[in-house]
């Protein structure tokens, strides 16, 4: 019995392995997400042939800079992350250059969604603000579960205690 369930458990780890390094190498769970950003704004608003293309140029700009400002955001906080024994680090001119490229980068994204809804016809600027407007929103929240976690407004509160 053991003699035959060895090389069938050996095949199973080799081609187990094997889709491990494929995924290792390829990785195809973190290639889709980008592409997917960009699909989903040319999808739902309709773009034409011209309109996409410009859409596409805009992205490929935006990705840049907005890649310029992660770099740049990454490097101040290392250098303040890593300043814990330099006693000599002034932690507050580290904080506004941060801040400063925080503030430049929404700025960024700001521009880059002027540019996208000029680029679109009536009607696809009417989808466009809604659909800013539900991402600005951010994801719906589950209710909570069984009673848990109200808030002291939502009138469900235990009366106060006698005295």
């Amino acid at each position: 019995m053991k003699s035959k369930l060895f090389p069938v458990l050996l095949v199973l780890l080799i081609l187990l392995n094997g889709v491990l390094i494929f995924m290792l190498i390829k990785k195809p769970h973190q290639n889709k997400r980008p592409q997917q950003q960009k699909n989903f704004l040319i999808h739902q608003l309709q773009f034409t042939d011209n309109q996409k293309d410009t859409f596409l140029d805009f992205n490929r700009v935006h990705r840049k800079k907005m890649k310029h400002f992660d770099q740049q955001l990454r490097k101040h906080k290392d250098v303040l992350f890593n300043s814990f024994s330099a006693g000599t680090l002034n932690i507050d001119s580290i904080s506004v250059r941060i801040g400063t490229l925080e503030g430049a980068k929404e700025v960024e994204v700001f521009r880059f969604f002027t540019a996208v809804r000029k680029l679109c016809n009536k009607g696809q600027k009417q989808k466009f603000d809604g659909i800013i407007k539900r991402a600005l929103k951010g994801p719906k929240k589950a209710p909570p579960r069984g009673g848990e976690n109200h808030s002291p407004r939502d009138g469900r509160m235990p009366p106060p205690p006698p005295r």
